[in-house]
């Protein structure tokens, strides 16, 4: 979804005809990251959606049923603030992707009293702000620094600072390109900044028509995608955003439910293996107390609570005499002895498989609807119920691996364990090159190519560097070598792989180049 300052300005429109002057009965939370407000007006309830997810962040208005999932301190901060609260208007800061939706409360004190609650609409930097007389209530991203903009309640409320210039009017005579109406004026995208160049148009020329163009799985406020990519029109933006979150979440939603439920009890038996470890070497400490106490020469068949020997106090069983408390320190020692082994080698299976369920994660956020079924079968064999489907068991299975070519190399993207297995360890050669991020888990990139110059590098850099857990990060660091570098290791599946001789390159991912290349 394309969201930028004009996305906006036309979603505040939309979003002020239905909510203006409404009461709002309820907020929860159906996810982490998804806020639900529910307002009253005129007998009719709308529900507002506000989602601070890096990838899917929107603000749109919800027919569906969406339940109280979970809880915050912040969210508890707003029930208590703006519960019952009248929305006056949701306005837009100067051209940016901004929403401030103004309440006002009544106190018995005070009387009426103005709130704004601010959503900006930045990607990975999105953050939900409660604001009162231009103080920081509370917010959801809490950040201090010290210098700049403090994002702590209590600080004065300071919008991202900027030079940009507001749309109200493009002057072309100033610009030589795209790049620069993005970098002069505030809220245009580069696809938007593309289109109004070519066409040489303003902002005020543009004719509201949500379009999602189902070949790139991407929408906009009007149609500025390729004339002949399939697409679908929406009545309303939010028609647009509610759909869009549909694609992105609900096929996913199961497979997320069985991993993290998954990953809860390993990382819980991790914790409770950790302690058994610790335990196990504490006992390894009885064999110096056996040994000590046949140390002492004092009679063994006395029977005391405590030996007082090399400055130490060892606490004994006084029912038992000292030679029989010696043999129960030696029994004690062996048995921890032998259960470090099976202990280390069970925390080594645990983190195995811990690594392994964090990659599912990355893998299902990145995937397609067509690549989910490989994860799929991965997940079967650890308790996962997939739907019945007539298959027939005598067709192989092909993995769907994103092939990406330009004039000068072919780019083999793996986006799950079982593709990246296959393009490594089958479609490679050992002239190809190997990609991939750098401790984290993502796709293996494989590139064909005569020429591995700095373009090759920086685009198949980018390419793993978007399918991996580190998506949202900055400078990503990205290993690279020839593919005869590239090792299986023992007794571990193939998508674990050992890399030597590599490279590195550091990369910021540019989501219009991404959407170049996979288109």
């Amino acid at each position: 979804m394309i969201i930028d300052g004009v996305f906006i300005k036309y979603l505040i429109k939309e979003l002020n005809i239905n909510l203006e002057k409404s009461r709002l009965e309820k907020i929860y939370l159906s996810s982490e990251t998804t806020f639900v407000m529910q307002f009253y007006h005129q007998g009719k309830k709308h529900k507002c959606v506000i989602d601070l997810n890096p990838s899917t962040f929107s603000a749109y208005i919800t027919q569906k049923p969406l339940t109280s999932t979970t809880n915050s301190q912040f969210l508890m901060t707003l029930k208590k603030q703006l519960e019952g609260g009248i929305l006056n208007s949701i306005t837009q800061y100067l051209t940016d992707r901004v929403l401030i939706f103004d309440f006002t409360l009544f106190d018995f004190i005070d009387g009426p009293v103005n709130k704004s609650l601010i959503f900006e609409a930045m990607g990975k930097h999105s953050n939900l702000l409660l604001v009162k007389n231009d103080v920081l209530v509370d917010t959801y991203k809490k950040m201090f620094f010290e210098t700049g903009r403090q994002l702590i309640p209590g600080a004065n409320f300071e919008f991202f600072p900027t030079d940009k210039k507001v749309f109200d009017h493009i002057d072309y005579n100033t610009l030589d390109n795209p790049k620069m109406l993005t970098k002069s004026y505030m809220g245009i995208s580069l696809k938007l900044a593309s289109f109004l160049f070519e066409k040489q148009l303003q902002i005020s020329d543009l004719v509201l028509n949500p379009t999602k163009d189902i070949t790139l799985n991407n929408g906009y406020f009007m149609d500025i995608f390729p004339s002949d990519h399939e697409k679908k029109t929406y009545e309303t933006l939010s028609d647009l955003l509610d759909d869009q979150k549909i694609v992105n979440k609900q096929f996913r939603q199961s497979y997320h439910l069985f991993i993290e439920k998954h990953l809860k009890k390993l990382l819980n038996k991790k914790e409770q293996l950790e302690k058994a470890l610790n335990d196990s070497k504490e006992q390894l400490k009885n064999k110096d107390k056996a040994d000590y106490i046949y140390q002492s020469q004092i009679d063994l068949h006395t029977k005391q609570s405590t030996l007082e020997i090399y400055g130490m106090t060892i606490v004994l069983d006084s029912q038992k005499t000292l030679n029989e408390n010696a043999q129960k320190f030696y029994k004690s020692y062996h048995k921890a002895k032998r259960g470090l082994v099976h202990i280390s080698q069970q925390i080594k299976q645990n983190n195995i498989l811990i690594d392994l369920f964090e990659s599912f994660k990355t893998y299902i956020d990145i995937a397609s609807e067509k690549d989910i079924k490989d994860i799929e079968n991965e997940l079967i064999p650890y308790g996962y119920k997939a739907k019945k489907q007539n298959i027939n068991k005598k067709q192989k299975h092909t993995p769907n691996i994103l092939t990406v070519k330009d004039d000068q190399a072919t780019y083999l993207v793996g986006k799950n364990n079982i593709q990246n297995e296959y393009v490594t360890h089958e479609l490679a050669r050992s002239e190809d090159y190997f990609f991939h991020v750098r401790g984290a888990p993502g796709s293996h990139v494989i590139v064909k190519t005569n020429n591995l110059n700095e373009f090759v590098i920086r685009k198949a850099s980018m390419l793993a560097a978007y399918y991996s857990s580190l998506k949202l990060s900055s400078s990503i660091p990205v290993d690279y070598t020839l593919v005869k570098y590239i090792k299986k290791i023992p007794r571990v599946p193939g998508y674990k792989v050992l890399i030597k001789n590599q490279k590195t390159m550091f990369i910021d991912i540019d989501q219009e180049k991404i959407e170049t290349y996979i288109k």
